[in-house]
């Protein structure tokens, strides 16, 4: 097809099929572009280059809108007066209302001039046009770009070469929503990915202080397990010393005093149990009630020569602290030979304990309830106001010291029930 059949083609009254099919993969070649387009620069581009190239123009611009300083620069073009080097020289801005891209930016119509010498808006750009012809490239009703297209020759311009702009402006301003949207998105995703490494950064630096403040602390508090675990192990050798002692000095002794002597090495190898204990946990306040209640009970029923004793365990607390360990383990200590000798004046000669340690009503107290399978009540309960008793005095004492109140009496058993204070 000739350039002058391509330009005089009359959209309303075409029947010649070979110029059907000419126009109609113009359209598509165009429209495929625009829907490639990865940029709003290849977008002006073929708006400009690609559009003269296939409609035969000699002569293409496109202004990009500033809405805000209302001018409009030239951003593409297409004919040999407007590029050099491939790079648009001395590129063209307008006000709006100024030359009629201007006009076509303030009013949004295109604009259809068959002869510019007729027109006070035109202006001159490069050489005098005969006419010209404007589109403007609208998104969501606002200018957004305006193509100028001029030719030397008048009445150049024709019904199709509007229509045809028109249609193609439309796409374009579709892809270019999308194209908008999509730089938005990568802005978005830049800061974000900013934001993240920045917290990434800050997140490695918290990370890392506190490895380090977490590798002191265990360093120091490993020293100090290691230093406690050592005082313990210390005093553990030194009461034994002293039981050894006692222990020649009981050996040597026959007469009543020995008896004294015993009971104080008993108490001592008490001590001594609960240090053991301490230096066998992997932490201090870390002893485990259980075992050292049946280390206890297992050295107590070895020192009862003349009542033999069973004990069962129900035992709910895991750990005590030291202060609560030590006046609790030597309470047991107390009732148990008070216990003892009471059975012995009444002629027992066996005992059954039932031991239970468990959380009272109070979040912070326990009871330790201790009874015995007595089917009657034996005498002489303890006194822990006015007794004189070496046993009831001790007793009173390992009370108070752990802020305990003392309940006893007879139900299915003698029994004492100790209610006492405790932060666990």
């Amino acid at each position: 097809m000739t350039n002058d059949r391509i330009n005089n083609i009359n959209i309303v009254e075409l029947t010649d099929k070979e110029s059907l099919t000419s126009l109609i993969n113009i359209i598509h070649k165009l429209s495929q572009d625009i829907i490639t387009a990865q940029s709003e620069l290849d977008i002006f581009n073929i708006l400009s280059t690609d559009i003269a190239t296939q409609m035969q123009f000699i002569d293409c611009v496109v202004y990009k809108v500033d809405s805000e300083n209302k001018v409009l620069k030239q951003v593409a073009a297409y004919g040999e007066s407007k590029i050099e080097k491939g790079e648009l020289t001395n590129p063209l801005q307008l006000k709006f209302g100024q030359g009629h891209a201007g006009v076509s930016a303030k009013t949004g119509e295109t604009l259809v001039f068959p002869d510019v010498s007729k027109s006070s808006d035109y202006v001159l750009d490069v050489v005098q046009a005969g006419s010209e012809m404007v589109v403007p490239v609208k998104i969501q009703n606002k200018v957004y770009a305006v193509i100028s297209s001029e030719h030397p020759e008048k009445n150049f311009y024709k019904e199709e070469h509007k229509k045809l702009l028109e249609v193609l402006t439309s796409m374009a301003a579709g892809v270019l929503v999308k194209i908008h949207e999509k730089d938005k998105l990568e802005k978005v995703k830049e800061k974000l990915e900013k934001v993240l490494h920045k917290k990434s950064e800050d997140l490695d630096k918290a990370i890392d202080a506190l490895s380090e403040q977490y590798a002191e602390m265990k360093y120091q508090n490993d020293k100090q397990e290691t230093l406690m675990q050592e005082v313990h192990h210390r005093v553990t050798n030194n009461l034994q010393i002293i039981s050894s002692v006692l222990r020649l000095y009981i050996n040597r002794d026959t007469s009543k005093a020995s008896e004294s002597l015993i009971e104080i090495y008993n108490r001592v190898q008490v001590m001594a149990l609960i240090h053991q204990n301490i230096y066998k946990s992997m932490e201090m306040n870390m002893v485990d009630i259980t075992s050292y209640m049946n280390d206890l009970m297992s050295f107590l029923k070895s020192t009862s020569k003349t009542v033999m004793v069973q004990s069962n365990f129900d035992i709910s607390a895991k750990h005590f602290s030291l202060d609560i360990l030590v006046p609790l383990g030597m309470y047991i200590t107390e009732v148990f030979y008070f216990w003892v000798e009471r059975a012995g004046k009444n002629g027992l000669n066996e005992i059954d304990f039932d031991i239970s340690l468990k959380r009272a009503n109070d979040k912070f107290s326990f009871d330790l309830n201790i009874k015995d399978q007595m089917s009657y009540e034996l005498n002489d309960p303890i006194d822990v106001e006015a007794s004189n008793d070496m046993n009831s005095i001790l007793i009173s004492a390992l009370i108070d010291q752990l802020e305990g109140d003392l309940s006893q009496g007879f139900e299915g058993g003698n029994f004492l029930n100790l209610n006492f204070k405790t932060i666990v």
